[in-house]
């Protein structure tokens, strides 16, 4: 039996995740790993892993004087991770 067609693994799980939709998700999810990169570590660790549901990435923390600092650096927090993303993937960050 001879092989006319080889298509390397990386292709099909592309074609898969194209139909199945699941590139906005994954996206999501590397914006909520590069949050660590945007902040710094030390930040980052003051804050609960992000979350992030349709281009809203939710950042909770349990310091005030932190989230009030985190608010007002909201757009160049977004920039930063939109820029490593190459795309605009968080569209709105909220601080709870």
């Amino acid at each position: 039996m001879e092989r006319k067609d080889v298509v390397s693994i990386g292709d099909v799980l592309r074609e898969c995740l194209e139909q199945s939709r699941m590139h906005d998700r994954l996206d999501e999810v590397r914006a909520c790993d590069n949050f660590q990169l945007v902040v710094g570590i030390q930040l980052a660790a003051l804050c609960r892993r992000p979350s992030m549901r349709q281009g809203v990435m939710t950042i909770a923390t349990s310091n005030a004087s932190l989230r009030q600092d985190l608010n007002m650096r909201r757009g160049r927090i977004m920039k930063g991770i939109n820029d490593l993303m190459g795309k605009d993937v968080v569209k709105q960050i909220k601080f709870i």
